[in-house]
């Protein structure tokens, strides 16, 4: 059966490699679209100002390189690799903006005019909020232009060392400012910290799903390298979310810092609450809603998790963060009840239903906070922290998940999972991830049999005519499939652990102004269409 998936994973890689490769313009080059039409295979074009680009962005082509590189791994043909390590050369050489990369949220590269491009409606802002690049096949390239990729990525967006106050979007350094630590220059990471007291008043928006990113690519640097300076900062930040939590829950924040921008905006939730909740005195560093919670516990929580195994001891700051976040939220803002994530302020006051008496950033008036069932991404965060912690609480969590998504009860003890539903009807590769995760926490073989399950049932539902999407009717294909990825980590696990490139529950999107309707993202507008 496991042949059966790799078999699969080659004919998407072998029809990406022929179908989504650069053949545009007058020039070719080693990069890909970012999706092709399911039907017709012509590239995913983004209409902006009059213009169709044929749009190449290489931070929402992570997984493919995964993937690439993994079925070399797996099959010992090159190729792959060698493809992957040719597009990733050719973006550390010529798709620089300043010492960063024109890639991320808002940021890519037409094909068809062989020029940067950027949201009409942003500017040209570097940005990157969960993508967590593959920095070991970049560092395998060219280990000094991811070394300064790094460095230009925290020099870039941090804008206070002293308090580590940060910008999710980020410009080049003013040139002379900028220095490389592997080079003559004076490091980067050279700057003093304060530790000031954190809900300081700055500019910038401290989202963690944009200072995750930063920690995580200082701490591949530390690995790289072997500096210190690197890892501390990256400490350093994490630990600055941790001071957020309130004393008596230990919940702490979406962002460290109260945004306020003089003349255009004041802190979010101040604006919307600070007379309907003034007891609690919210903020938004205090106040989040379910998509916040999902982030600090789903995504933030595994890139800590897998950022922590990768550097070893060094990396144990990391865990030790993420499994505090995953108690305290597993208690104040998950329900065992109806197996879902609710909104909570920081000292514990859930928000859920909460009619809202001014419109704002999070919803209108007279709209309800809403919960969140918890989702398979959120199932493997729990079974990895309890994996790499043995706290029995999280396994309790994880279970309760387990039941409210219909596995079954995976139960607690140390025999087989009897209670577990191996008839589960899912397709979604996360599932396989989780699957792997509750086999890899307990050794319990119905759980690699779980996983196999999902990836039949993935092959099924989500594999058409040499693509992988959602479903049949999917009007494009997306060239990071995660699923593809999913089913490698599948067939090393049956193959006894051969190894394949890490994944931890990074998101890549691409938004910006689409002509005719206003500002879009990728994901939803174009490969969450479907043909009529």
């Amino acid at each position: 059966m496991n042949q059966r998936y790799v078999q699969a994973v080659r004919h998407y890689a072998d029809f990406m490699l022929e179908h989504a490769g650069d053949r545009y313009g007058s020039v070719s080059t080693p990069l890909f679209a970012d999706g092709l039409h399911a039907v017709t295979h012509e590239p995913v074009k983004w209409r902006s100002q009059g213009e169709a680009w044929i749009v190449s962005n290489l931070a929402n082509q992570q997984n493919w390189l995964r993937t690439l590189d993994g079925l070399s791994g797996l099959t010992g043909l090159s190729r792959y690799r060698e493809r992957a390590e040719d597009t990733v050369r050719y973006a550390l050489d010529r798709l620089r903006y300043g010492k960063l990369l024109c890639w991320g949220g808002h940021m890519a590269f037409d094909l068809q005019t062989k020029r940067q491009i950027f949201a009409s409606d942003k500017g040209p802002q570097h940005e990157l909020k969960c993508h967590y690049p593959y920095y070991e096949l970049m560092n395998r390239v060219d280990p000094n232009e991811t070394a300064a990729y790094i460095e230009a990525l925290w020099e870039s967006h941090v804008t206070d060392w002293s308090s580590l106050e940060f910008s999710r979007h980020g410009q080049p350094a003013p040139a002379g400012r900028a220095a490389v630590s592997h080079g003559a220059e004076a490091s980067v990471w050279e700057k003093e910290y304060a530790g000031s007291p954190v809900f300081f008043t700055g500019k910038g928006l401290t989202f963690i799903n944009a200072g995750s990113d930063l920690y995580y690519a200082a701490g591949m640097l530390h690995r790289f390298t072997g500096q210190e300076q690197p890892l501390q900062w990256g400490i350093r930040l994490a630990e600055r979310y941790a001071a957020t939590r309130h004393p008596d829950t230990g919940l702490g924040g979406y962002q460290f810092s109260i945004s306020v921008l003089p003349g255009v905006r004041g802190d979010r939730a101040i604006d919307q609450f600070g007379e309907q909740l003034k007891e609690h005195e919210p903020m938004e560093a205090t106040l989040s809603v379910a998509r916040q919670v999902h982030t600090i516990i789903g995504e933030a929580a595994l890139c800590r998790m897998v950022l922590s195994e990768t550097l070893g001891g060094a990396g144990a700051p990391f865990r030790e963060l993420a499994v505090q976040d995953l108690l305290a939220y597993g208690r104040y803002s998950y329900d065992f009840a109806d197996q879902s994530i609710h909104p909570v302020l920081t000292n514990g006051t859930r928000l859920t239903r909460l009619i809202m008496e001014k419109s704002g950033y999070y919803g209108k008036q007279g709209e309800a906070l809403q919960a969140r069932k918890a989702d398979l991404l959120l199932l493997w965060s729990y079974a990895m922290g309890f994996r790499l912690s043995g706290n029995g609480r999280l396994w309790d969590i994880a279970r309760s998940m387990g039941q409210g998504l219909g596995l079954g009860d995976i139960e607690s003890g140390s025999g087989a999972p009897s209670g577990l539903n191996l008839a589960f009807r899912c397709s979604d590769p996360v599932g396989i991830f989780a699957a792997l995760e509750l086999y890899r926490a307990t050794g319990r073989g119905k759980f690699l049999q779980l996983a196999q399950r999902i990836g039949d049932q993935l092959l099924v539902h989500r594999y058409h005519r040499s693509l992988f999407m959602p479903s049949p009717r999917h009007a494009y294909a997306k060239l990071d499939a995660l699923e593809p990825l999913a089913l490698l980590h599948l067939t090393a696990e049956l193959q006894g652990g051969a190894p394949v490139p890490r994944y931890c529950g990074g998101k890549s999107f691409f938004a910006a102004a689409y002509d005719g309707h206003g500002h879009e993202t990728d994901n939803t507008f174009i490969y969450g269409a479907v043909r009529g």
